[in-house]
Formats: C-alpha cells, sequence, structure tokens
C-alpha cells in the first residue's frame, strides 16, 4: 500500500517538475477541465449524491453544483491579478528607496486532498480548484462513507485532467494512512477535530504545512428583540439541509424560556409549511448518511434527559430521521458534549445577553456562532466578545455563498481558512522578492562596510530610522543629517581621487 502511494506521489512531483500548472494560460486549461467534469458527469452526479445522502436535485444544485461552477468563475475572472508580483509598497528605510521589492505567490508543489462525506462533491471541488489556480498538482482522496460519489471522481475526473496531475486514490482508512505516510508539501483536510489531529500529526513528521477544516458546536442566541417567525423559518430550514449534516449547522440554541416557548411554536408551523405532516415524504428532505451514524444520532437521543418538544419521527430501514427539537436541556446532557452532525436541535436556556456570551466563551472555539436579534448593540457584543471562525447576525449559512469572505476555524475548529482569494492564498506560498540596484556602490563602502566611523554610524542609523511611527519633524531632520553627510563623504571620495588623476598625467 505504502509504495503504490509513494509511486502516486512520485508521478505527482514529476508532473510538477514539469512545470504543467506554471503559466496562466496551464491554470486557466485546469480550471476549464474540472468546469467541463461537472456539466458532462452532471446527471451522475446528481444521482450519486441521491444515492448516498438522499439529496433532492434542488438541493444538491444550489448546495454543491451551482457553488462549484461559481468558484470557477470568480478565480478565472481575478487569476491574471492575483499571480502577478505584489510590489512591497514604499520601501523604508530611506537607503533603500532605489530597490525593487514584491511578493510572488508560488505554489506548493504536491497537494493531499483529504476530503468528507457530508458535502462530497462541494467539498473536494472547491479546495480543488482553489490549488490547481495556485499551479499546484493534486492527489484527491474522496471520503470512503459516499462510495457512490467517490466511484464518480474515481472514474470520472481523469476523463478531463491528467492523472499524473490529479490521481484520484479511494479507499479507506488503509489508503489515507498510507497516503498520509507520504512526504508531499501541503495538506487540506475536512473532517472531524479527532481525525484532525491525526493529520496533523502526520503531517508533523515531514513538517508538511496543513490547512484543516474542522468542526464543533456552533451555538445560535435568540435574542428576545428577535422576530421569532423570520428566525424560526431561517434557522429550522437551515437546520434541515443535509438533514443537519453540515459543520456550519445550529448545533444547539442559546436563549431565555419565554423564547424558547414562542421558538417551538413557531418552529412547528414552519416545519408543517416547509416538509408538510409527514415529513418522511417530503421530497426536498435528506437521509442519514449511513447506518452506524444512524445509530450513533439514536444514542445520543438515548443518553439525553431532555424533553422532546418536537419529533418528526425516524426510520432507520430508510436512513430517515427528521428534526427533533429538544427543551430543558442540561449543559451534561449528551447532546451538548460533542458536534451532533445530525437533525437533532437542543435548547439551553439562560437568562439573557451576559450568560449566553460566557456559555459560549467557557467552551472550545466553535467554526461559527449564529445571533438572531434586532438590537444592533447585542449583535456587537457577540462580534466583539466571543471567538469563532465566521460570525452571522439574523440567518443562517448564506456565508458560503461569499466568494470575499474566509471560510475556516479556529482554535479546536480548525486552522486555515479558504474560498475565492483566500483559497488562492491558502495554496500559494509567498515569497520575498528583493532587487537591490548595482549602482552607487561608494555609499556602501562609506556607510555599511568595516571599518565604520562615528560619524557614517550615526548617518547610517538616521537612515534607517525612516520608519513608519517617528514623527515626520523628526524624519526629516534625520534625512537631513543623512544627506549632509553623504555630501560630506562624497566630496572626500572626490578629493581622494583627485591626486590619484593628477599621477596618471
Amino acid at each position: 500500500m505504502e509504495e503504490r502511494m509513494g509511486h502516486i506521489v512520485s508521478q505527482c512531483r514529476a508532473a510538477f517538475k514539469a512545470r504543467k500548472l506554471h503559466t496562466y494560460e496551464q491554470r486557466m486549461q485546469a480550471l476549464d477541465c474540472i468546469d467541463q467534469f461537472l456539466v458532462q458527469e452532471e446527471e451522475a452526479i446528481f444521482h450519486a449524491l441521491k444515492v448516498d445522502l438522499g439529496k433532492c436535485e434542488g438541493e444538491a444544485s444550489l448546495s454543491e453544483f451551482a457553488l462549484c461552477r461559481s468558484e470557477i468563475a470568480y478565480m478565472q475572472n481575478n487569476l491574471k491579478s492575483w499571480m502577478a508580483m505584489k510590489p512591497a509598497g514604499r520601501l523604508l528605510p530611506f537607503v533603500l528607496t532605489m530597490d525593487t521589492a514584491g511578493v510572488q505567490s508560488q505554489p506548493y508543489g504536491v497537494v493531499t486532498l483529504l476530503c468528507p462525506w457530508n458535502y462530497p462533491l462541494y467539498l473536494t471541488v472547491v479546495p480543488l480548484i482553489g490549488a490547481v489556480a495556485a499551479g499546484n498538482c493534486c492527489i484527491i482522496k474522496p471520503s470512503e462513507i459516499s462510495p457512490a460519489m467517490a466511484k464518480v471522481f474515481e472514474d470520472s475526473l481523469n476523463k478531463y485532467m491528467p492523472k499524473d496531475c490529479f490521481p484520484v486514490v479511494c479507499g479507506g482508512i488503509p489508503e489515507s494512512t498510507a497516503l498520509l505516510k507520504q512526504r508531499v508539501d501541503y495538506i487540506f483536510y475536512t473532517g472531524s477535530t479527532a481525525v484532525g489531529r491525526v493529520v496533523m500529526k502526520a503531517a508533523a513528521e515531514h513538517l508538511t504545512p496543513v490547512t484543516l477544516e474542522l468542526g464543533g458546536k456552533c451555538p445560535t442566541y435568540i435574542d428576545e428583540s428577535a422576530d421569532i417567525q423570520l428566525t424560526a423559518q431561517r434557522l429550522i430550514c437551515s437546520k434541515c439541509l443535509n438533514a443537519g449534516q453540515i459543520c456550519i449547522s445550529h448545533d444547539y440554541i442559546l436563549c431565555t424560556r419565554k423564547t424558547q416557548d414562542k421558538f417551538v411554536a413557531a418552529a412547528r408551523e414552519v416545519l408543517a409549511k416547509s416538509f408538510g405532516e409527514d415529513m418522511q415524504k417530503s421530497p426536498d428532505y435528506s437521509r442519514i448518511i449511513n447506518d452506524r451514524h444512524f445509530q450513533r444520532l439514536s444514542s445520543l437521543l438515548e443518553k439525553t434527559r431532555a424533553t422532546i418538544a418536537i419529533d418528526k419521527g425516524s426510520d432507520r430501514a430508510d436512513r430517515y430521521m427528521g428534526l427533533k427539537i429538544l427543551t430543558d436541556v442540561s449543559p451534561t446532557d449528551a447532546v451538548m458534549q460533542d458536534e451532533i452532525f445530525g437533525p437533532i436541535l437542543p435548547i439551553v436556556t439562560v437568562s439573557g445577553v451576559d450568560e449566553a456570551i460566557d456559555f459560549i466563551n467557557e467552551r472550545e472555539k466553535p467554526l461559527h456562532c449564529y445571533v438572531y436579534s434586532k438590537a444592533n448593540d447585542v449583535v456587537k457584543r457577540f462580534i466583539d466578545e466571543t471567538s469563532s471562525g465566521g460570525i452571522m447576525a439574523n440567518d443562517s449559512t448564506l456565508n458560503m455563498q461569499l466568494h470575499t469572505l474566509p471560510f475556516g476555524g479556529v482554535g479546536a475548529s480548525g486552522i486555515g481558512a479558504y474560498h475565492g482569494k483566500y483559497s488562492f492564498d491558502t495554496f500559494s506560498h509567498r515569497r520575498s522578492v528583493f532587487l537591490r540596484n548595482q549602482n552607487m556602490e561608494f555609499i556602501n563602502t562609506r556607510f555599511r562596510y568595516p571599518p565604520l566611523n562615528t560619524t557614517s554610524l550615526y548617518a547610517l542609523r538616521e537612515l534607517m530610522y525612516g520608519v513608519p511611527g517617528r514623527s515626520v519633524v523628526q524624519w526629516l531632520k534625520g534625512l537631513v543629517v543623512a544627506v549632509l553627510a553623504l555630501l560630506g563623504f562624497v566630496t572626500v571620495s572626490l578629493r581622494e581621487q583627485q591626486p590619484q588623476r593628477r599621477l596618471r598625467r
């Protein structure tokens, strides 16, 4: 197994050294190939998402397929400017103003993409788009937990993209373990925090940089000032996306008891209106990925002592689990210990904003934080006084559609971020470039090289102090002193050269 993975990495590295993704034109063509894969294999992709997760065509299109194509278009529209070397700005200190400095974005080389099962198209293709735009070759490891989508990648991706640059590795833990033992230039992992630790430990063996897109328990605070009907509509429909199997899903709600009662009543109306009285028959509701995860969620409910205020039923044979809203939840309940990753929504009652903020800050930093409130000061407090990968007010999950926002966690919820320009930067090494002018060497002779005298040291110090933070008066004073010293040295140099010229005559 390790020999096979080593061969795959070697092929990828050879392709990268052959500069197959070096130029702007090569990268644009590779992005076009990804788009062709999506368009030509659309029917197979939608079928696979239906088989793996029970996703209807509407949800699969809006939450996966369309977002991938949108990301490609955004990359192609901006790639040329991103690839260009960026000037470092005005050069300070003053002695360097005649030189050139900039930042060059270089590809890392060979990238390993370890992809998840819950959004098996979007969370595989979007990192791939960023890596390709940055000029990297990629080893793509789809999740074995979504086998139908993994099969589409294995059978079809290399019809459009060269296999030596973009090999697809299917399999389970043995294949992932063998792949992680190989020396690559970057690892991008999306999944659980527990496996993220394993990935980071493996990366440390070769000092390989990583991006870890993890998860955590994303809190939601519903303020008493919030529009409850609107809040319920947006929150419930977002929670039901992919049957709650989404890393930025509302993991639990914090609110007062009075708000809890209003929200439960409004949620019941929203569920009936959006999914009908029998949620299992709704064509817009997905399924739990497999029996093991169905059992995991069922076990959480069995261990929790809370009241099930809303229960839309379950059917193990169909992998169907409808939304369950829990009230009277204790912080010590089983559903409050780890990320739920399913259609279970606990409500923990608090006295108000202060207790809610304290509750969030006492736990690991989440991937996302939500607050519903009409009061701007309440929203501002959550922005200022909590820490999370992202924060959103008065809606849910829409930040995934913004190319201009970074998506990623902090602390236990992840390392690094991507989407749009942030993807390009994630998969690029920002290399400093400094080009020195070869003229005026007499300045170096007098100021820089030994032996140094008191006057040259003072002048050099004044020139180097031309940095932000000094007042304009101080900087000008230093400049005047340095210029006078420079003129003195030039005069001395000319005088020293005159006797030599006379001797030549």
